[in-house]
């Protein structure tokens, strides 16, 4: 995970947000080729520009065939007052993230598919890429790759969303971050650990101006540790 700042501007988010305004459901928005109307498709295709080709939740690349709509606010969510929190967010751009389909770990499932086993009983995740302050706290060790959060007041519960919910460290995940770690660290080896290099490579894993790099937050959080 990194943290995504939200660009709330184009044809697509203006649409959307008159649905949402108009209290319309998801339904409203699926795309409709024969008549011209693909307003799902145009909501992910901003999406996926917007998190600069990542998934939000692992950091696999993604694009318009392997990535979809996934929804913070689980759209079955239904607060203790037996208001319908989820179905009322369900067209609020803000409550919306590009991810991948969560089929990259043979056997197990990550990311959305993981968390759709779970919407029922734990509609709500306990972390959010939207939040700043939260992805400051994300680590990442370097020999197997583990992702984890470490601030003690939220760790128990949001390792528990990263671990089980959304099985951000199957094999398949922890091994691709590992090879990144390496990358990083034969990379600065060969230029002995040069504070110089070390911001050089880490401006190249943050450019903007481009699509991220696979697992990029991970290559930031190991150089950092050398300037």
């Amino acid at each position: 995970m990194k943290y995504i700042q939200k660009v709330k501007k184009g044809k697509a988010y203006s649409e959307l947000m008159r649905v949402h305004k108009a209290k319309g459901s998801y339904e409203d928005i699926r795309d409709d080729k024969s008549k011209g109307f693909t307003l799902r498709t145009d909501v992910l295709k901003d999406l996926v520009k917007e998190q600069n080709s990542i998934c939000a939740y692992c950091m696999r690349t993604i694009n318009l065939e392997n990535a979809t709509i996934e929804h913070i606010v689980g759209q079955s969510y239904v607060d203790e007052k037996g208001k319908k929190i989820g179905k009322n967010e369900d067209t609020n751009y803000d409550n919306m993230l590009a991810v991948c389909k969560g089929e990259f770990c043979l056997n197990e499932t990550h990311c959305d598919k993981s968390r759709s086993i779970y919407q029922n009983k734990n509609p709500l995740l306990s972390i959010s890429p939207l939040n700043r302050s939260q992805m400051s706290h994300i680590k990442f060790t370097r020999k197997s790759g583990v992702i984890y959060y470490n601030q003690l007041d939220e760790e128990s519960r949001i390792n528990d969303d990263l671990n089980r919910v959304l099985n951000l460290n199957c094999d398949g995940i922890k091994e691709n971050r590992v090879r990144v770690l390496e990358a990083i660290k034969k990379s600065l080896f060969r230029h002995k650990f040069n504070k110089k290099f070390a911001q050089k490579e880490l401006e190249y894993w943050e450019n903007k101006d481009t699509s991220y790099n696979a697992y990029c937050q991970v290559a930031i959080f190991e150089l950092k540790k050398y300037i």
